[in-house]
């Protein structure tokens, strides 16, 4: 309002200048400021105009609560998205059911189910909550050079340098497509993923002082090396898991491979082939 009324005009008015707003019949000298700031986690919803003030909203990724942005919560591995969040409502996160998995950390991924291996090939891992079956064929495991892991004498437990001996016959992409999936399905103390991590993964000194403390990030490091790394670094993989004191995932390494083999006993690979690779 400009002016007043008086008894010969009538009152006054003048439209807001640029940044300033009423959205109400007033008789206020002078127009509101447009006060609301868009900062932070805060995106513009409806800008500033002469009827109504600026309004903000949470941005992308995050929902209000109690005045505040909060980032989506992530659903981690072995859990899915059951409901998106919203810009009002926070993620809901469900376990995966039995056939499903989820391998990473995600506000939008749900639970996917696990790959069927098709006709002729074998389950090399069995899908859990956390990863996704590893398929292969009998002869990719035999000219792979995958039952070569097994001893000889087709026991479970062997000695070391046997095995390093063996492992070292794997197929590159075979390789790396089964450690993935061996580390994602088996839960380890994040003390010794640690000690794994900064013996062969973060091995400079300003790197291990930022090393992660929590288990997912730690993984992370582990599932990014196994795909980068060169195939002579892979073929160590059951050294650096004896001398990262992770014994118990070395066994379990070999006694997939034992089960393997014994789900597969009409491969090419024979024992004595075998027997000769030692």
């Amino acid at each position: 309002m400009s002016a007043h009324c008086t008894a010969t005009t009538p009152t006054q008015c003048q439209p807001c200048k640029n940044g300033h707003f009423t959205d109400l019949w007033n008789y206020l000298p002078r127009c509101l400021y447009c006060s609301n700031l868009c900062t932070g986690n805060l995106e513009v919803e409806t800008e500033c105009s002469p009827t109504t003030n600026r309004i903000c909203r949470c941005k992308e990724g995050f929902y209000s609560a109690d005045d505040f942005c909060i980032r989506h919560t992530e659903c981690g591995p072995g859990y899915g998205v059951q409901t998106k969040g919203t810009q009002q409502t926070n993620t809901v996160c469900e376990t995966c059911p039995e056939g499903y998995f989820s391998s990473s950390s995600s506000a939008v991924d749900l639970c996917v189910k696990h790959q069927e291996c098709s006709s002729g090939q074998s389950v090399l891992l069995t899908g859990s909550a956390y990863s996704d079956t590893v398929c292969g064929t009998c002869e990719s495991l035999a000219n792979g050079g995958m039952l070569l892991m097994l001893s000889a004498k087709n026991k479970i437990f062997f000695n070391a340098t046997k095995f390093t001996k063996l492992f070292q016959t794997f197929s590159g992409e075979t390789l790396r497509t089964f450690l993935s999936g061996f580390f994602h399905a088996h839960r380890m103390r994040v003390g010794k993923i640690k000690k794994f991590v900064s013996k062969y993964i973060l091995t400079s000194l300003k790197e291990r002082c930022s090393l992660p403390k929590q288990r997912e990030p730690l993984m992370d490091h582990i599932i990014d090396w196994l795909a980068k790394a060169p195939e002579e670094k892979l073929r160590k993989i059951p050294d650096m898991l004896t001398a990262s004191d992770l014994n118990s995932m070395a066994e379990k390494l070999k006694k997939r491979l034992h089960e393997i083999k014994q789900q597969n006993p009409n491969c090419s690979l024979t024992i004595d082939e075998v027997n000769s690779a030692l």
